[in-house]
Formats: structure tokens, sequence, C-alpha cells
């Protein structure tokens, strides 16, 4: 299960905190900044990182699809993987964010967007 931001003594539960309590631990900003209506999937930074062989011996990292969880069926489709935001941001935490979180004031449209659940 992703993990939230926990709240300290100082944020309460009401409604201008509200955002905070959405953001989920590794998200670039606070939930909800960003475009109405948007997620994470949707950004151009949700993705995550895979290592492919270059010529000359060196490895590249490069971005790629989360993928789906288990095998598909025809009943039941698979939910989306989590992802990294990769944004450039100093003192990030490092952890998976489910594609359901709110957008960020940071949410760049991606050109290839996934769908959340693979049909079968």
């Amino acid at each position: 299960m992703a993990e939230h931001l926990l709240f300290s003594q100082n944020l309460k539960g009401n409604e201008a905190h509200k955002p905070i309590s959405e953001t989920f631990l590794g998200q670039a900003h606070i939930a909800g900044t960003g475009p109405e209506g948007k997620t994470c999937r949707e950004c151009i930074f949700w993705h995550v990182w895979k290592e492919r062989k270059v010529a000359g011996g060196g490895i590249e990292k490069i971005p790629a699809d989360p993928g789906y969880f288990g095998k598909r069926h025809k009943k039941t489709p698979c939910e989306l993987k989590k992802a990294k935001c990769n944004r450039p941001i100093l003192n990030k935490a490092n952890r998976l964010i489910p594609h359901t979180a709110k957008a960020c004031r940071l949410f760049e449209s991606a050109e290839h967007v996934l769908p959340a659940k693979k049909g079968g």
C-alpha cells in the first residue's frame, strides 16, 4: 500500500489541509494542485526506469511503462502498477505512487497514457 504524508499535531483533517492528506510520499508536489480531474498516470513524469545496453558496452536508463499486475483474464481486468514520479526535485522521497493519485502543480500531459485497467 502506498504511503500518504503524515499529519503533525499542527495539521488537522480540515478542508484546508485535505490536499496534503491526499498527497502520497514521493509525489513531486501537493496532490490536487494540478489540472482538475488529472491523475499522475496522465503525467509525462509518471513511469519506471529500465536499463538498456548501448553500443560500447555502456548501460542507459530509459523511461518505460510500469505495466499491469497479474495475468490478463477476460473476466477480471488487471490493475495498473504503481510507478515513480521522476520530476527532478531535490530531497524528494523515492517511493511508488498509485496511478490514481491527483495531479500536482508540476503536471505535464503525456502523449501516450496507459488505461487504468488492462481489459480482457
